[in-house]
């Protein structure tokens, strides 16, 4: 029988302690299968060309594209989906909404928003840090929650996390990876990358949440089945904006994409703070 979860979830202070030691925890069961359902209905109906795209950015996978694959065996994901009616349902989801709060405080943005659908055949996404495509912080008012809709492994391509890599406080040079997707940056020092990850292998409704500077990335799939997931990035709306050092190619390539779509110069910075969203569900627990 399936059971209506409350919109309520607190975390217990092994919970919180967890997240700050490794940067990151695993909810398991967080979403429904019905909730999942709808979000994988709305992607299929993206693929179809069923519902008109808006602001979302369609990604391709470019390997793919190269050997005739079409629809939803093409679409890496969609990017920048909490505007849209369905999807902002997971953005703005008051059991979402409630342990993000819990972090970082209840006044708060959505940043960034991705439905993955990584069908077979996609390459790896390389170890990075979020805090890498982020013009804003500090990093402790920035958290990111991620939540499996297929069940997601090794075979293909789950994420992988270094635990306690946020601990160091760095950002991490990052450069452009060979075989990678488009704007994929990844870290190249061997000292970070040559550490080994742990993978997290999730069932549907599991969702992780992740400190930005927590390293982190995916494998490739070769399962030959899609692996679906939805996304999301929040911030405190008191974040202050300010680029990073190591950010100056990133920037560049968001600048120049900005301008060929708009015809305007846009900054790195104002590209983020055009794009997100106030969050209007009411925080439920106390902090």
């Amino acid at each position: 029988m399936l059971t209506e979860l409350p919109n309520t979830y607190l975390l217990s202070e092994e919970q919180r302690q967890f997240y700050m030691d490794n940067g990151y925890l695993v909810i398991k069961g967080l979403f429904d299968f019905a909730t999942l359902y709808n979000y994988k209905q709305r992607f299929l109906q993206f693929c179809k060309g069923i519902v008109d795209r808006g602001s979302i950015l369609v990604v391709k996978e470019a390997s793919l594209k190269a050997k005739g694959m079409t629809g939803e065996e093409l679409i890496n994901k969609l990017q920048d989906i909490h505007y849209d009616d369905v999807f902002m349902t997971y953005t703005e989801h008051p059991r979402l909404i409630d342990v993000v709060t819990q972090f970082i405080g209840p006044d708060i943005r959505v940043m960034n928003s991705m439905f993955i659908n990584k069908p077979s055949g996609s390459t790896r996404h390389p170890p990075h840090q979020d805090m890498f495509y982020f013009p804003f912080g500090p990093a402790e008012k920035i958290i990111a929650a991620w939540t499996a809709i297929d069940d997601v492994n090794v075979e293909n391509g789950c994420l992988y996390v270094l635990p306690q890599s946020h601990k160091r406080n760095i950002l991490y040079p990052h450069e452009n990876i060979a075989a990678a997707n488009n704007m994929y940056h990844g870290i190249v020092d061997p000292a970070v990358t040559s550490q080994p990850p742990v993978q997290l292998e999730m069932s549907p409704g599991d969702t992780v949440f992740f400190h930005p500077l927590l390293v982190h990335g995916s494998g490739a799939n070769t399962s030959g089945r899609h692996r679906k997931c939805i996304s999301a990035h929040y911030a405190s709306a008191a974040v202050a904006y300010a680029r990073a050092a190591p950010q100056g190619a990133l920037a560049r390539e968001v600048e120049g994409a900005a301008r060929r779509v708009t015809g305007a110069r846009i900054s790195f910075e104002d590209t983020w703070r055009y794009k997100s969203k106030q969050v209007t569900v009411q925080p439920q627990s106390k902090l």
